[in-house]
């Protein structure tokens, strides 16, 4: 055989099969362990073993990688086979038998072991001492990904925190996990806890979102809004969503409803209440404050209105805020001795005698519980515009068999009769773009036909501030109804809600039309929907007085309608140029304005109280989690209590300062003096246990007034030498002064934390005088102050003691120069140690 193989290399033939089979050969991992003692193998040459590491660093694939390896290990070169076609093969058959040959099973079964420990090696390859970021290479690893696990690659992750790898893995599909059934089911699960709007995911794309009062609302705009907010409430107008006002109706007997709220209004009140006559006819709604029952504890300020009705029984809608909601409908449900419910149906009403309607208790219902209404707010000169912009009337067809008919039947009856559906459509067609000379809180009813079919594919500003503006040379009386309205009850409004098309349908039929922005024509799946529209007016505005502004600066309109057609509205709304605001643009509003805000503004009320614990313990926490070095020292500017004026301390520490003889001196409830018929010299000593709102403005060009500005009194020698820098004295640090008494104790403390525990001990006593703790006496406190931008100075609005106020009129009665517009007193920040001169105003 060896004779006959070398003369078969020697051959010509053969020199060719070689370099044929040159490229086919492959190697083989392993070698013939059955035949290992039958022939001898060739040993692994250092050129076979660099052509195998070669291999191992160009694999491709983790199998090829296992194979090289495994042949490295054993040792042994290789086998060559031979894969040739079927006429080579006949023609080497020699060389064939040549050639080592391997069993892949028998060589895997004795290998088993090392195969084991290669299969190991390969799938924990990472040193059991090392982390996963002492994996990566030095130019991949980053600080943060030693405490925030996704700044690492994926492979690594489930190694960083082993929980990752036994949690549920999400569905990958984004569009499958936000159908709308798991949306609608999430947006439902959501709402538990925190009430939404049915404007709230419109708000949530647009707006920061903030919890208050259970709601979840929009506290400001993501854009910067302050100065084109303040150009819209001159000449635009703005848009607020008052759904999260609570309303409670109170159905009954008319002389029942007025005789068992009197308790609520204390007698000597000057307010017009629900019994004054301009309001029991429903054309009006009124605004009073509501007290606890025979007492001068104030509330909640509410908004009332009756429906218009010649019978006996009425209803009557009572508006007020969230915060007093729940105590408010407690004491009405203990007036009438009747417990709450949320109707569903509207009862049917049959004819009866008078003394029976008499013997029937007055229903209290929640009608917030349900959200069955929504209010939005327009607030400016261009609200009337934008109304008629947006809303078309429904208009009634002549022929009374028609009216009979869908959408119209509904509506068209005799509670709510064409003539006076007549009065109120003629009263919107009318020129009233202008509505400063109308009377405040005129109540409109109307019905509208669906915004959406009006609404352009995108929003278009038709409505500009130069915009011509006509006056009203007649207005129609307060005769005439124009309150009548098919939302008062309750059937209509859930038939107007129950056939609502949906937004899709909508959108299906705009697709079919051949125009853009035309009018969609619905027939008879058009719904008809009833609104109530009321006017606001700011009478008492501070800046209404000056000739550069209009008439209607801070008026506008009130819409009340089916809370399921709230987003709808909005958005027409939106389309037709109004700006939507938030919390924090509502406050800019009523500080330009000159309103008092509820309940911030509100220092009497247990709402009030509840805010300003709620502000003190934030700003205490903020202040306890900066650094010791940027911490101001209040002690060292005689500060008392920064983050809350103590109303208590200071009216108790006036009133004995005032008369001591005074014999509510043990008393620590003070209370707000609103009604301006009091204020008057001879009845002020009468309320020295009460807080007088104030109105405070600086002219020149220093100090600035904020949240935390206080008030003080100022001495005759200020007066009369009207010095512009007055600087308050250095106080000690009664911090520094315990942590030496601890440190001499040998106590443990922590830097820093003495100072809040000193503020917080001071907030809690209530029997300790403050007013003389600084060089001036403390008068009151700012409660909101900024710059206001009609009057192109810092203004603010706050409370002062009414001892202090009888002493500030004695001190300047003295003078001969003192002017009887304004009064003169000292401001000073919390920060700062100088005082600033301003003006005081009632």
């Amino acid at each position: 055989e060896r004779e006959a193989a070398r003369k078969l290399y020697k051959s010509k033939s053969s020199e060719k099969l070689k370099k044929q089979q040159k490229g086919d050969n492959t190697f083989v991992p392993g070698e013939e362990l059955a035949k290992q003692q039958q022939q001898k193998t060739p040993r692994l040459t250092k050129k076979n073993a660099d052509a195998i590491k070669k291999a191992i660093s160009e694999a491709k694939s983790l199998e090829e990688v296992e194979r090289l390896k495994a042949m490295l290990q054993s040792g042994q070169m290789p086998g060559l086979v031979n894969q040739h076609n079927d006429n080579s093969m006949e023609q080497g058959n020699t060389y064939e038998q040549n050639a080592t040959v391997v069993h892949v099973a028998d060589l895997a079964h004795a290998r088993a072991q090392e195969l084991q420990s290669l299969l190991y090696e390969l799938g924990h390859r990472q040193d059991k001492h090392r982390t996963a970021l002492q994996i990566l290479p030095r130019y991949m690893r980053r600080r943060a990904a030693s405490y925030n696990i996704k700044r690492l690659p994926r492979s690594l992750r489930p190694l960083a925190d082993p929980k990752t790898g036994t949690a549920k893995t999400k569905r990958p599909s984004r569009c499958y996990r936000r159908r709308p059934r798991n949306l609608l089911s999430s947006y439902t699960n959501r709402q538990r806890k925190v009430k939404w709007l049915k404007t709230h995911i419109w708000h949530a794309k647009r707006f920061h979102m903030n919890t208050l009062w259970n709601y979840r609302l929009a506290e400001k705009s993501n854009t910067k809004c302050i100065r084109p907010t303040y150009k819209s409430l001159r000449e635009r107008c703005l848009l607020h969503d008052m759904s999260y006002y609570g309303c409670i109706q109170l159905e009954g007997n008319e002389d029942e409803i007025i005789e068992k709220m009197n308790p609520l209004f204390p007698s000597s009140s000057h307010n017009l209440t629900p019994k004054a006559k301009m309001y029991l006819g429903g054309q009006f709604e009124g605004q009073c404050f509501v007290y606890k029952p025979n007492t001068q504890e104030c509330l909640t300020p509410i908004s009332f209105m009756w429906m218009p009705s010649t019978d006996k029984r009425r209803k009557l809608w009572i508006w007020c805020h969230p915060a007093s909601y729940n105590t408010l409908a407690n004491i009405l449900i203990s007036l009438f001795d009747t417990s709450s419910f949320i109707s569903t149906e509207e009862p049917p009403v049959k004819k009866q005698k008078n003394d029976e309607q008499q013997q029937q208790t007055v229903a209290v219902t929640l009608l917030r519980d349900q959200q069955q209404l929504a209010r939005f707010r327009l607030i400016g000169p261009l609200s009337m515009a934008i109304l008629k912009h947006a809303f078309h009337p429904s208009v009634l067809p002549s022929d009374a068999i028609e009216r009979k008919t869908a959408p119209f039947s509904w509506w068209s009856n005799e509670a709510h009769s064409t003539d006076i559906y007549q009065q109120q459509l003629q009263f919107w067609n009318s020129n009233i773009s202008n509505t400063s000379t109308m009377m405040p809180n005129r109540v409109v009813a109307l019905v509208v036909r669906d915004p959406r079919i009006f609404t352009p594919i995108k929003p278009k500003l038709t409505i500009h501030s130069k915009t011509k503006v006509e006056k009203i040379e007649s207005f129609p009386p307060s005769s005439i109804d124009l309150a009548s309205s098919p939302l008062w009850i309750e059937k209509y409004r859930t038939y107007c809600c129950e056939h609502k098309l949906a937004t899709y349908q909508i959108n299906l039929i705009r697709s079919k039309s051949t125009v853009d922005n035309n009018e969609l024509q619905l027939n008879e799946e058009e719904s008809q929907i009833p609104l109530i529209f009321i006017h606001h007016h700011d009478l008492l505005s501070s800046i209404s007085k000056h000739k550069q502004y209009r008439n209607d600066f801070g008026s506008g309109w009130d819409i009340i309608l089916p809370n399921e057609w709230a987003q709808i509205f909005w958005i027409s709304l939106v389309y037709s140029g109004a700006r939507p605001i938030g919390q924090k643009e509502l406050s800019l509003i009523s500080h330009e304005t000159g309103e008092f805000q509820f309940p911030q503004e509100y220092p009497d009320t247990d709402a009030g109280i509840e805010w300003a614990s709620k502000i003190e313990a934030e700003q205490l926490t903020y202040f306890s989690k900066c650094p010791p070095s940027k911490r101001p020292n209040f002690f060292l500017n005689g500060i008392a209590s920064p983050f809350r004026p103590l109303w208590s301390n200071i009216v108790h520490d006036w009133t004995v300062e005032y008369d001591p003889s005074s014999t509510v001196i043990n008393s620590h409830r003070f209370y707000v003096l609103r009604d301006r018929h009091r204020l008057s010299l001879d009845n002020l000593r009468q309320h020295l246990h009460s807080l007088v709102p104030i109105r405070i403005s600086i002219k020149g060009r220093k100090g600035i007034i904020d949240n935390t500005t206080l008030i003080y009194l100022p001495t005759m020698d200020d007066l009369k030498d009207n010095k512009k820098t007055i600087v308050e004295s250095r106080h000690c640090d009664r911090a520094r002064i315990e942590e030496r008494k601890m440190k001499k104790a040998k106590q443990s403390y922590q830097k820093g934390k003495t100072m809040v525990k000193l503020i917080e001990q001071r907030a809690n006593n209530s029997k300790q005088a403050i007013i003389h703790d600084c060089d001036r006496k403390l008068l009151g406190a700012i409660t909101s102050g900024a710059f206001q931008f009609s009057k192109a100075c810092c203004t603010g609005k706050g409370f002062i003691a009414m001892g202090g106020l009888l002493t500030l009129l004695q001190q300047q009665q003295q003078q001969k120069n003192a002017k009887k517009q304004f009064q003169r007193v000292l401001i000073r920040t919390i920060k700062s140690q100088y005082y600033r001169w301003a003006s005081l105003e009632f």
